[in-house]
């Protein structure tokens, strides 16, 4: 593919032909094969030697600019979730039960895209760029992220910039801030072991839902007065089953939700504080219990320089009305937040809603994200990548934290 003699025009319509092709072919996580092949063919057709993942579906490459420098990485997921499409969309899901509902079908094509303008201007990259196509963003609480890092695929790279589409903004907008962007995400289990009796002598008894009822009510007291008021974080059981017969007093309730913070520091002090309330249950009700937490996704903390300097580039790129304003954190999770543990960089959100039309949110089945973010999304990322080479070579610390 000879991305020098293509128009813009072509590049355009090229990056619409796949992103269509991404969105009526989606593949869960763990599954993401025809996926997979596509990008590796077009990343081959480009020249760019891409490389297969170890056990899994991703797939890196490699863009060797014109001049010598240190590693930048660009990353997109490739999963798709099991939602039934109804968008209506003439290129709608050919795979019955499974959408690209979160947008992953514009991840990829922005990063191709990306990649296209980024060739047509190697001479200006004063580095390498490390291109990142990771499976199995869904799979919390795991994440393909470790997949990739355990690869290598991240070795010697000096600072990594992704994005997610984000319906509630419009084409042409982009929310960037330093600090946490997205939360924490982590799963409980819960099981509350009793003793039965006849409903009728419910002293001979122990209660397991009755205890289940005090457990959840203490936790809401973990929030409203055992988490700073000015840090975020919440705490949802979302199922809740026990009981065996109306009239018999249940020796079992299981319960699982999910904590999201904002804050690690929060994150890591809530394990103990549902122990403790379980445990003094286990005094006052005589219940007995397990108690599995499963850690999740870290917190997506964007480093600041590495925040400032997208959000500087977009104002050149697309003017200061781009940026939107008092961009708020966003409780829900992203595998991206393993790579900023390990590596400065920033995460930011890309606008795809549609100028007077229904903001239909991810992991909707009637979410349908504007093509046209596709140009804006590449144009911004493409000389991120450029700026951000740049900024390392005259000495910029995209480490300091201070900054």
């Amino acid at each position: 593919m000879d991305v020098l003699a293509m128009t813009e025009e072509e590049l355009q319509q090229k990056c619409v032909e796949w992103r269509r092709w991404f969105h009526a072919h989606p593949e869960v996580s763990l599954k993401e094969k025809n996926t997979s092949d596509k990008i590796f063919s077009i990343l081959s057709d480009l020249g760019l030697d891409p490389v297969r993942g170890n056990g899994h579906y991703g797939v890196a490459a490699t863009i060797v600019g014109g001049k010598p420098g240190p590693m930048v990485a660009l990353r997109a997921d490739i999963d798709a979730l099991s939602v039934k499409e109804a968008t209506g969309l003439p290129f709608a899901s050919e795979n019955e039960g499974v959408m690209h509902a979160c947008c992953h079908d514009i991840h990829m094509t922005v990063l191709l895209e990306t990649i296209l303008r980024l060739l047509r201007r190697k001479d200006e990259i004063e580095g390498r760029v490390r291109i990142l196509f990771q499976p199995s963003e869904e799979l919390s609480p795991n994440g393909g992220a470790r997949f990739m890092m355990k690869d290598g695929f991240l070795d010697d790279v000096k600072g990594i910039f992704g994005l997610h589409a984000w319906p509630s903004y419009k084409v042409g907008t982009l929310g960037i801030k330093p600090g946490a962007m997205m939360a924490g995400s982590d799963r409980i289990r819960v099981e509350i072991t009793g003793r039965t009796s006849h409903a009728g002598h419910p002293q001979e008894g122990i209660d397991a839902i009755m205890a289940a009822a005090d457990f959840m009510q203490q936790v809401s007291h973990i929030i409203a007065r055992r988490v700073d008021p000015l840090d975020t974080a919440t705490i949802n059981i979302g199922t809740i089953k026990g009981g065996s017969r109306y009239n018999v007093v249940p020796d079992s309730c299981v319960m699982e939700g999910t904590i999201r913070t904002l804050n690690e520091e929060t994150r890591s002090r809530i394990p103990q504080l549902l122990k403790g309330i379980l445990e003094g249950l286990k005094l006052s009700a005589g219940i007995d219990y397990t108690f599995d937490y499963y850690y999740g996704y870290p917190v997506v903390m964007n480093w600041p320089v590495a925040a400032r300097l997208v959000a500087d580039t977009a104002r050149d790129v697309l003017g200061t009305e781009a940026l939107m304003p008092h961009v708020n954190p966003d409780l829900t999770a992203e595998d991206f937040g393993f790579y900023l543990q390990k590596i400065p960089g920033a995460f930011l959100w890309l606008g795809v809603g549609t100028p007077g039309k229904p903001v239909h949110g991810l992991h909707s089945a009637q979410c349908c994200p504007d093509e046209k973010s596709l140009v804006v999304g590449s144009v911004l990322m493409s000389q991120v990548v450029i700026n951000a080479l740049h900024a390392l070579n005259q000495g910029v610390d995209f480490s300091n934290k201070n900054a």
